[in-house]
């Protein structure tokens, strides 16, 4: 049987995938490393959320090159684009856990240095870790799931619209 949040680490590693996909950059889960000493990530960026049935945070980290590899404006600042990039990715979870029952309500991306990070968690958080050419990406997830969620039944029709469509209204 596969728990809540077994379920949330796949489509979370499933959504950081898609991203960079979508941005010619592909992306390979390795294991988590412990010691971030031999990786000097950039800049990482923390969005919130909440909703009846989760909250937390997410933080997407990266090293330079696949903050450069991905920004589709030479000018965009890596401050910025990461900042869009964690904010795109929520947002692709997002819609996961809609076709799950699941409303989230997102906060304003946050922006940190990622020198020497390490998040601290009373469960002691574990970073999803992906490689691609030239740098890693990182993903924590920090989620509480409230008591009676069922994350693996999936509804037929979620409302959610796909990545990169609009709508207006």
């Amino acid at each position: 049987m596969t728990t809540n949040e077994e379920i949330v680490e796949s489509l979370v590693s499933e959504s950081c995938i898609s991203l960079f996909n979508d941005y010619s950059l592909p992306l390979k889960r390795t294991e988590a490393k412990t010691e971030s000493n031999d990786t000097d990530l950039l800049y990482c960026g923390v969005v919130g959320f909440t909703g009846e049935q989760m909250r937390g945070a997410i933080l997407l980290a990266t090293t330079r090159e696949p903050l450069g590899r991905t920004s589709p404006v030479n000018d965009t600042s890596f401050r910025e684009w990461i900042a869009e990039l964690s904010n795109q990715l929520l947002g692709r979870l997002k819609n996961k856990l809609m076709s799950r029952g699941v409303l989230l309500h997102m906060s304003t991306p946050v922006v940190l240095r990622g020198q020497h990070l390490t998040p601290l968690t009373a469960n002691e958080l574990k970073p999803l870790v992906f490689e691609c050419e030239g740098g890693v990406v990182c993903v924590w997830m920090d989620a509480e799931i409230i008591g009676g969620v069922d994350l693996a039944v999936e509804q037929a029709d979620s409302g959610s619209i796909s990545e990169g469509e609009g709508m207006l209204f």
